[in-house]
């Protein structure tokens, strides 16, 4: 068997690991790094190579990070996991579930038709009707359309926000939500959220993250990780299947009645910290889960 291990970081911890799991249980793995293959077509060809290796002979392809934030690197890779799944590579997760989880909107929706607890969303265009939301829901949360690590999620809360409400929407927009809204109320809860791993329907490990100042937990972002002992794991379960994710990092929030509420879903969780509190070998569980496959 030979399995890829795509990631825009050739340092990555994670890869590496993987690649040694799979290795001792005596198979095949492969860094891809994006940014080193190549795609070459012609009438009677497709190929697409990372030096020597025919990348469309792997059995399968984890998606560890996509990696792009510019256009033109977002729409490459988005293209070559596309083409691979075209020749017969599995990739993990699905393009189709990736570009899911990526859009915040897509996958509210999502959300929303699977009957789950999300918090009141608004998504637009229209910066009038946005300042209305703030007007009327403030404190709330504002976040761009697609991103992850926690980069350009923000509380509105300040006065002086809320009366230049329009200044502050047009920055964010020209900062990160490059022409739509996202806007949430805000769960009041105890400090924390918890980030839910999912692998192959089953929550493998979870964990509390909070931060000094209670709100942007995001581990990425400065957020910390210690244990958790609340139980997620259904509502967990529930959302990485309506996303359809084989591997799924799931956020969730208690309020301060101790109902449970989705915040967002990631394809390409990461797990170093997690696994610092973890009883499990996660990238264990994983090499396992990529091997007894079928594919």
């Amino acid at each position: 068997m030979k399995i890829g291990l795509f990631s825009s970081d050739p340092w990555s911890r994670r890869m590496n690991r993987l690649k040694e799991l799979i290795e001792d249980r005596g198979e095949s793995a492969i860094r891809v790094i994006p940014w080193k293959v190549s795609r070459e077509g012609a009438t009677d060809r497709h190929r697409i190579m990372l030096g020597n290796n025919n990348l469309s002979k792997l059995d399968a392809l984890l998606v560890l990070d996509l990696g792009a934030n510019d256009i033109g690197a977002f729409f490459n890779r988005v293209g070559l996991l596309s083409a691979l799944t075209e020749m017969g590579v599995e990739v993990i997760n699905s393009v189709a579930s990736i570009l899911l989880m990526r859009n915040k909107s897509e996958s509210m929706r999502k959300l929303i038709s699977g009957g789950l607890p999300v918090p009141r969303t608004l998504i637009t265009e229209s910066i009038e009707t946005a300042a209305e939301f703030v007007l009327e829901n403030h404190p709330c949360v504002l976040k761009p359309i697609t991103g992850f690590g926690g980069l350009g999620v923000q509380l509105i809360s300040e006065q002086f926000d809320i009366e230049n409400v329009y200044d502050y929407l047009k920055f964010h927009s020209q900062m990160f939500g490059k022409g739509a809204y996202i806007l949430q109320e805000l769960i009041e809860g105890p400090g924390f959220d918890i980030r839910a791993f999912v692998l192959d329907g089953e929550v493998v490990a979870t964990m509390q993250r909070y931060s000094d100042d209670g709100f942007v937990t995001n581990i990425h972002s400065g957020g910390r990780a210690r244990n958790n002992d609340i139980n997620v794991s259904d509502l967990a379960i529930a959302a990485a299947k309506s996303v359809s994710g084989r591997i799924v990092g799931v956020d969730i929030i208690p309020d301060n009645n101790g109902e449970l509420w989705i915040l967002e879903v990631n394809a390409t969780p990461g797990w170093n910290a997690l696994q610092r509190i973890s009883d499990v070998d996660i990238a264990d569980l994983i090499a396992d889960s990529l091997i007894n496959a079928e594919f």
